[in-house]
């Protein structure tokens, strides 16, 4: 149950609700060929649900936090993999409005439903050469990369000696690079997460977003690092997750009746309970996100920036959010029984992808840590917040 009437709907959100029945259509082929279909990429950039944190000047949405992390929620419900392109792909538009006017129009100017997919840095280096960079390096977990427009290859800087200068993000056409493998996995399978390899390949300068921007820079539509924004639509994509196998329990729990047993699920006092408890952690998680969605657009409304301890509150909401997804798909999928551990049931597929989520970087239980310094009035010991 939602009691989202409250908060109104949107043109954005009621399009979100209209992609769910392809998105549903599309799981088999997600879940075979671990991408989504290049049908429903399409639609999903074509109804603008990659652009929602772009800013207007460059025919985005320009979405407020609350009303982006209500549309991943949608599609994650959906499909986890489906959600998770939609967050982490809907994300990079933050960066618009800090890229050069030229760089940002040659991306979104004539198309923007443009995807930009990042990937994972692993020994990569950008070295200054004439009027650009020279990029070599290998990139892992590139997030909807298979429809993605560009690539965002995170580097550190180096001089002619090898020795560390700084640190940088490079745009490269799509187009222009051969996709590896190494997405073996079995959740989040519809991400087409690959790995990349460059060579030398040169990186004009307007190219170049140098320094650590994805936690530096503020965007336009939200006043937030795109860190915070991963981690709050990653948030939501766990709670889309959850909230599948809260329903997957229901329905089951009307037919089934367990081996050896002489009451269905539907009059088991410990589903009963079970049920219930899952049912608080999922909305109480919810509703923490959300209010720390609002208060930090409230805040930036009003104040035009957010202060540290307001940032860490959305790290803890977001971090929470993902952690008590996993423990509510856990406890629903115990109840479930033997059902739940085959390929064809919805439990099986919210099992695997919410144990994706959770262990990844925007996840961890570190950020725990790192908020508890902030709320003591010391200095963090990480830059996530």
């Amino acid at each position: 149950m939602r009691t989202d009437e409250r908060r109104g709907s949107f043109a954005e959100l009621e399009t979100a609700l209209s992609m769910v029945p392809a998105i549903k259509a599309a799981r088999e082929h997600i879940n075979r060929h671990s991408e989504l279909p290049p049908a429903l990429a399409a639609a999903l950039k074509e109804r603008g649900l990659f652009k929602l944190l772009l800013p207007k000047v460059f025919g985005g949405a320009e979405l407020s936090l609350p009303c982006f992390i209500r549309c991943v929620e949608v599609i994650a419900q959906a499909d986890g993999s489906a959600g998770w392109c939609v967050g982490q792909g809907g994300v990079f538009p933050n960066l618009a409005d800090r890229m050069p006017p030229q760089t940002a129009r040659e991306i979104w100017g004539a198309n923007p439903g443009a995807v930009v997919a990042t990937g994972t840095p692993f020994g990569s280096t950008a070295q200054p050469i004439g009027d650009g960079y020279q990029l070599s390096g290998k990139w892992r977990f590139a997030s909807g990369c298979l429809h993605a427009d560009w690539l965002a290859a995170m580097a550190s800087i180096v001089d002619a000696d090898g020795q560390v200068t700084g640190f940088g993000m490079f745009l490269v056409p799509r187009a222009d690079v051969a996709l590896g493998d190494g997405w073996n996995v079995s959740g989040l399978r519809g991400t087409g997460s690959r790995e990349y390899t460059l060579d030398a390949h040169h990186v004009a300068a307007p190219r170049a977003l140098l320094g650590a921007v994805l936690r530096e820079h503020c965007g336009m539509a939200t006043g937030l690092p795109a860190q915070l924004l991963f981690a709050s639509a990653f948030g939501s994509v766990g709670l889309g997750i959850a909230r599948r196998a809260i329903d997957s329990l229901m329905a089951l729990a009307g037919g089934k009746m367990p081996v050896f047993t002489n009451r269905k699920l539907l009059d088991d006092d410990l589903v009963h309970a079970g049920l219930a408890e899952a049912e608080a952690e999922w909305g109480a998680s919810r509703a923490f996100l959300h209010e720390m969605a609002e208060a930090c657009t409230h805040q930036y409304a009003n104040a035009g920036e957010l202060p540290q301890i307001m940032r860490a509150h959305l790290r803890l909401a977001a971090t929470h959010a993902m952690r008590k997804a996993g423990v509510v798909v856990d406890k629903v999928f115990t109840l479930a029984g033997s059902d739940a551990i085959f390929d064809d049931h919805p439990m099986h597929q919210c099992f695997q992808d919410i144990h994706a989520l959770t262990q990844q970087i925007q996840a961890r239980p570190a950020h725990f840590r790192t908020v508890g310094r902030v709320l003591l009035g010391l200095d963090p010991d990480s830059p996530v917040v």
